[in-house]
């Protein structure tokens, strides 16, 4: 058996609800027909559909990793634990590849060795009404610190990386919600990328997914906190500063609206004491009237 070129990591849990779209994610691999290609379904958790997973289980086309744990981010962690290959993506299990996406991004880092990875765009679809996603990738080229601030270009599933200088360390620990915010960061630290013009995915902005959730709303600025434990540039840190005093002035204005005025409170003078911070300084008249 030839050594695979690149492994597409599929995190899921694998239950009933999924199913139609993680076999689509699986087909959009599969149907480019790129050689060397191997699909690692990383299933997470107890609540899988067994008939699925023993479906799964028989394809000779993927392999079945499964993990005790209900934790995307162990998923990532242990999948790219898991890869032998030089190259390594990953996938969401309710979004797909676009045709030949392989192939650019691997040519991408073909010709270009010292990249530890080649990010694209591609598009979110909301009921089938499709937006460009990671719209900011080129400016992200010159000043991919700032283009993070602004919009988040680096997506669960716009990236392939290079296994020898991306090792599964950098995937350990990773904070349970916006992960991809925290890991775009670090990766940043690790050396260059390069990009690929070509839209290569689909996000699918599904009701059951995990960014619905109200832990997932109110994560920003304990993720941030974490990104500022990396060894950061002094202008991230400056834009990762700006960053968290909004994100901290958000959670007070929803704790205001939600009747909760000493958890607003605490957040909005966390913003106050942040570089950036004093812009929210009006807000407290509603705090104190």
């Amino acid at each position: 058996m030839h050594q695979s070129q690149l492994t597409v990591i599929i995190p899921t849990l694998a239950d009933t609800k999924r199913s139609e779209s993680l076999l689509r994610a699986i087909a959009s691999v599969v149907d480019q027909q790129e050689a060397g290609v191997e699909i690692m379904v990383a299933v997470n958790g107890q609540r899988f559909d067994p008939e699925l997973v023993s479906h799964l289980q028989s394809r000779h086309d993927l392999c079945v990793m499964k993990l005790a744990t209900p934790s995307l981010t162990n998923a990532i962690y242990q999948g790219r634990l898991a890869v032998t290959s030089p190259f390594f993506s990953f996938l969401d299990d309710d979004d797909e590849y676009l045709p030949n996406s392989i192939r650019y991004r691997l040519t991408k880092l073909e010709d270009n060795p010292s990249c530890v990875m080649v990010a694209s765009s591609g598009f979110r679809d909301s009921g089938g009404h499709r937006t460009t996603s990671a719209h900011n990738l080129t400016s992200a080229l010159s000043n991919p610190y700032h283009e993070l601030s602004v919009n988040n270009w680096m997506t669960s599933c716009g990236a392939v990386f290079r296994s020898d200088l991306l090792g599964p360390e950098v995937f350990k620990n990773v904070p349970p919600h916006h992960e991809w915010t925290y890991l775009a960061y670090k990766i940043l630290s690790t050396g260059s990328f390069c990009v690929v013009e070509e839209p290569c995915y689909v996000i699918h902005d599904t009701p059951g997914s995990l960014s619905k959730s109200t832990a997932y709303s109110e994560a920003p600025a304990a993720v941030l906190r974490e990104v500022l434990k990396l060894n950061l540039p002094s202008i991230a840190r400056q834009s990762v500063l700006a960053r968290l005093a909004k994100a901290e002035h958000d959670l007070a204005s929803k704790a205001l609206s939600n009747g909760l005025r000493s958890k607003a409170v605490k957040h909005h003078l966390k913003s106050l004491i942040l570089p950036g911070g004093l812009k929210y300084f009006s807000f407290s008249r509603h705090l104190f009237k």
